[in-house]
């Protein structure tokens, strides 16, 4: 053991707290209580849920140890969530062909059903092979238009409006004759 003396408030501070609502919750299941008439008062007074209450409560009831009072873990950690081998190389696969995330979920969705990754798992897929950015196509050398003299290359794009897109036609020509 360690010559250092550890420090106890914490553990004591829950399993004071925790006791103390128990002993107040025998007193409303007796209904002596002075101020609480239900568990719903007495939980929303100490701003914690009900849920959480019964939870320690039964901990507590069924191991009448203090320790049951105290925060635990709720189990165990994944050690990882990356999918198998097999699939991370069928992702890389449809990369190859130059699909994005969505065109390779849609893809594998069918072949690998409920073990298909998610869009963005492929995603985290493609990024850990540094394959994430598809690499931009060569680009040709566009063609040049060569003119010999100015304005030689001049473009006029001409619209005709239908007649019925002008309105009051009639009005503006006799206006205009009448001067």
């Amino acid at each position: 053991m360690d010559n250092k003396k550890q420090d106890l408030t914490i553990k004591r501070n829950y399993t004071n707290k925790w006791r103390f609502l128990f002993s107040e919750y025998s007193l409303i299941k007796q209904r002596k209580h002075k101020y609480f008439s239900t568990i719903i008062a007495l939980c929303k007074s100490h701003d914690i849920p009900r849920q959480t209450f019964y939870k320690y409560y039964n901990r507590y009831k069924n191991s009448k140890n203090s320790e049951a009072l105290l925060p635990q873990k709720r189990g165990p950690r994944w050690s990882t969530r990356r999918p198998d081998l097999y699939i991370e190389q069928q992702v890389i696969v449809e990369r190859g062909k130059g699909l994005n995330k969505y065109e390779i979920y849609q893809i594998l969705l069918p072949k690998l059903g409920r073990e298909t990754p998610s869009p963005f798992g492929i995603y985290n897929i493609l990024k850990r092979y540094k394959m994430n950015r598809l690499k931009e196509p060569q680009k040709e050398e566009k063609r040049r238009i060569i003119k010999e003299r100015a304005g030689q290359l001049g473009h006029v794009d001409c619209h005709y409006l239908s007649k019925d897109l002008i309105t009051d036609n009639r009005k503006i020509l006799p206006t205009l004759c009448n001067r």
